[in-house]
């Protein structure tokens, strides 16, 4: 899961660098302008988009990256984790309605673990459910609905969680015409310190559960 999650995140900086290397990308500028033009609803459908898009297993990183291309950093980051939380919520309804055995094949022997740390450590857990890029988003989602952790707590640590990233990814999305810039170089840095302190407080988490239980 580790490895699958790093070389998709690694196929997705490859993908944005030979895109703008390739392909006339418009300025963020002149996007925002045609997305002010159609008014109000614009943030709303984009919010929406995200939410059904994270709930249908569409790439989170896909849709924050948009997100900074259209509304800017700022903006676009509120949207996108708005959308990206409450499309977790979604899922994570869904699953909770559905029962463990609709997801438990997904997951296999994960649901275990998972069910230890939310049951200790809600908010921490998805927390560091977030920070860890290598971990499916939505699959996550899924997996907490079945576990015994408070709805509010998940809702809390998710929001919390997808901050660095989304914003990170809304960076890279604001400075797509220029990957090379130093802004673009640091948010990618930034991204990968970030994949590490992830995985080195998940296995900690994960083996202070073990230990305890």
């Amino acid at each position: 899961m580790r490895r699958g999650g790093l070389i998709l995140l690694v196929l997705l900086v490859v993908a944005l660098a030979v895109l703008a290397q390739f392909a006339e990308i418009p300025d963020g500028a002149v996007l925002r302008d045609e997305v002010g033009k159609a008014g109000g609803a614009a943030p709303l459908v984009f919010a929406a988009v995200c939410a059904l898009g994270t709930a249908v297993f569409f790439p989170k990183p896909v849709l924050a990256t948009a997100a900074g291309l259209l509304f800017g950093v700022g903006w676009g980051s509120v949207l996108a984790i708005a959308g990206f939380t409450a499309g977790a919520m979604i899922a994570f309804t869904i699953a909770r309605r559905l029962g463990r055995a609709a997801v438990e094949g997904w997951l296999g022997e994960r649901l275990h673990v998972l069910e230890q740390v939310f049951a200790r450590k809600g908010v921490e857990a998805t927390l560091v459910i977030r920070l860890l890029p290598v971990v499916p988003f939505t699959l996550a989602n899924y997996g907490a609905g079945v576990t015994s952790v408070k709805g509010r707590h998940f809702a809390a640590g998710t929001a919390l969680g997808l901050v660095p990233s989304t914003v990170l990814a809304a960076v890279l999305g604001d400075a797509l015409s220029d990957l090379g810039s130093p802004r673009s170089i640091a948010a990618l840095s930034i991204w990968a310190v970030l994949a590490a302190v992830g995985v080195w407080w998940g296995r900690n988490l994960i083996t202070g559960v073990a230990r305890a239980s």
